[in-house]
């Protein structure tokens, strides 16, 4: 193996858009990156969208709130559920036939 030719190895900081920061290792020294395991969805389980020129808000006013047929029926079956019966009037008693 050649010797002096291998990049210099450092112990990297790296840091998030969100601030979050860890140490990794790399042949620079510090690192900025847009998005992590902290800010990430697949890992956080949380939606973020990232805005580019406004087209998240261009679709949301073009299309509004989209939901699933699945979903519509789960809030259609929830609110049947959660809504009273009416109350049936009181029929009148039949004449007692004598």
């Amino acid at each position: 193996m050649k010797e002096k030719i291998h990049p210099k190895w450092y112990e990297a900081t790296v840091v998030c858009a969100c601030g979050n920061t860890f140490k990794t290792g790399s042949t620079l020294q510090n690192l900025h990156v847009e998005i992590c395991s902290a800010c990430h969805p697949f890992f956080t389980g949380k939606q973020k969208f990232v805005d580019t020129e406004g087209r998240v808000e261009k679709f949301m006013t073009k299309y509004g709130s989209v939901t699933s047929k699945r979903s519509k029926k789960a809030k259609s079956e929830s609110d049947k559920a959660k809504a009273p019966e009416p109350a049936k009037a009181a029929e009148p008693a039949e004449p007692a036939l004598t």
